[in-house]
């Protein structure tokens, strides 16, 4: 009894309340619905984008502040052996970066801190 019910005032409001009212969205235009989203992995992260801060070639870690408003985000992160780092749209080494360079850095977060995905020097520091 009680399943019945609860189907019955589930499927309710799917109804049209009277006659009248399903001409009426008959007559109306039809609602524009918006492109089905993309799924997140066939998007390319957009990442974050500061000033390097320091690079530890002896720990392979890339310190970048990112600003957020008024705030700044301080990332240190590991970069390994899968991480892509680029210049112009060529591979660049860890010890290419300088302080001062603006990038873009993408990385997640692991047990262990956080690992760049991908660093692309978007103006390097001025010398």
């Amino acid at each position: 009894m009680a399943f019945g019910l609860a189907l019955f005032l589930a499927v309710l409001p799917l109804a049209p309340a009277s006659a009248g009212e399903a001409e009426k969205k008959a007559d109306a235009p039809a609602e524009t619905k918006a492109a089905p989203e993309k799924p997140a992995a066939a998007e390319k992260p957009a990442g974050l984008v500061g000033t390097v801060i320091a690079v530890v070639p002896a720990s392979r870690t890339l310190v970048v502040d990112v600003p957020l408003g008024k705030e700044v985000l301080r990332v240190g992160a590991e970069v390994t052996d899968k991480t892509k780092l680029t210049a112009a749209g060529k591979a660049v080494s860890l010890d290419r970066l300088k302080p001062g360079d603006r990038v873009r850095i993408e990385f997640r977060r692991v047990a262990t801190g956080d690992e760049a995905i991908s660093v692309e020097v978007l103006r390097s520091a001025k010398s």
